[in-house]
């Protein structure tokens, strides 16, 4: 999102001065850091107060010989973006680790968990320092709570795709192995204003019967946790964050569990994912391809917080599914049937986001390009020059 910041913006950003100014104040004093809750670096605590439950390494399913073409052709112009910190230098796996820590603050003002002993946040795939986003300070240490039992944080996420795959799914995939102990507690730490899709998650695991406190943290508190339960994925490149696809069932457990009241849309043998009127990643052109896709017998759907339900309905049932670029294209992870997926991107802005979370679940996967991207990643397309690519990938595909 950030590629096309102008170097104005750049050089008027003041987050990275008041960062660095922060931690020229703070120095490595865990002491200073936590009297103004400002912790600007990341790393991990001494192993005696770690518990580790899962620590292995996940080859990615894109590395498939059947994904071999379309993966050549979505490393040309590619722009994912890498983590040049990440001790884990192979971007064609992940390391998933589950951990139970000791000695946790968690801050309300970012959520992001850090070992009381440093004042660094949590991280086990690097000692880099942080930003100003995650580590700006706040008078919580006045409001210091101390919680029993194992306690996680989901900080506030505005991605779905993030989201999902980089939070929940981990934290899935640990309780699904058994890491917070039987007969305890967990308690889930979040924002006072609470993402729909989290509380959906909340009350999913409540209804399966795990024993769930939820605490809602306002800026200016923070929890010491008795036990912290870790639960990430780790890899170089940020776009192929997801390496959990063993909770997949887990998880889709918990949000039907969540939405057993709500009411299903019809499913659909082929859908199309609109990003509607979006800010970022317009695609001009795309009345026009609709309606050449609705000829095709593609139902047009679009995804909002609010919908979850029907994004799963959809997204599980569907043989073939297409869609821009972008966090909806998470969904394909529910898929029940191995569809075929068609991503839409813009000629120089190509990702292997797509086809990571396609191949995961072991779904066909067809990239389509338009022209190239301007700001904010708009792009143009040739509706007819789309939907002849279209065709050939669903022949190429054997998709019905």
């Amino acid at each position: 999102m950030a590629r096309h910041h102008s170097a104005l913006h750049r050089t008027f950003d003041l987050k990275p001065i008041a960062f660095r100014v922060m931690k020229g104040l703070t120095g490595s004093s865990a002491t200073l850091r936590k009297a103004v809750s400002f912790f600007p670096d990341f790393g991990w605590p001494d192993d005696g107060k770690v518990r580790l439950v899962e620590d292995s390494i996940h080859p990615f399913r894109l590395m498939q010989g059947r994904y071999d073409r379309q993966r050549a052709f979505v490393s040309q112009h590619n722009v994912d973006v890498m983590k040049p910190s990440c001790r884990f230098t192979d971007q064609n796996s992940a390391r998933r680790v589950a951990a139970l820590l000791s000695g946790i603050l968690v801050p309300g003002h970012t959520l992001t968990p850090v070992d009381a002993a440093t004042g660094r946040q949590l991280s086990f795939d690097t000692n880099a320092d942080s930003n100003w986003n995650f580590a700006f300070p706040a008078p919580t240490a006045f409001h210091t709570r101390r919680v029993s039992g194992v306690v996680a944080a989901i900080p506030p996420y505005s991605h779905y795709g993030h989201l999902l795959t980089d939070v929940l799914m981990p934290l899935c995939h640990a309780l699904d192995r058994g890491a917070v102990p039987q007969g305890e507690t967990l308690t889930i730490a979040t924002a006072r204003s609470v993402n729909p899709l989290v509380m959906s998650f909340i009350e999913g695991l409540h209804r399966k019967g795990l024993a769930i406190d939820h605490v809602k943290l306002a800026p200016w508190e923070r929890i010491q946790a008795d036990s912290y339960l870790y639960a990430r994925t780790h890899c170089c490149n940020v776009e192929r964050l997801f390496a959990t696809p063993e909770a997949i069932g887990f998880a889709r457990s918990v949000f039907e569990a969540a939405y057993k009241d709500r009411q299903l849309p019809e499913p659909a043998p082929r859908i199309y994912l609109t990003r509607g009127d979006t800010r970022l990643r317009r695609v001009d052109g795309e009345a026009a391809l609709m309606e050449g896709l609705r000829k095709r017998g593609f139902q047009i759907v679009q995804a909002s917080w609010s919908n979850h339900h029907e994004q799963m309905q959809w997204f599980g049932e569907a043989r073939i599914v297409m869609g821009v670029h972008g966090a909806g294209l998470a969904n394909i992870l529910w898929a029940k049937r191995q569809p075929l997926l068609i991503e839409l991107m813009a000629q120089n802005g190509r990702k292997s986001t797509g086809l990571h979370w396609a191949a995961e679940v072991g779904a066909s996967y067809e990239p389509v390009i338009g022209g190239p991207e301007g700001q904010k990643q708009a792009f143009a397309i040739d509706p007819d020059a789309v939907l002849q690519d279209v065709d050939a990938a669903i022949e190429r595909s054997g998709a019905a």
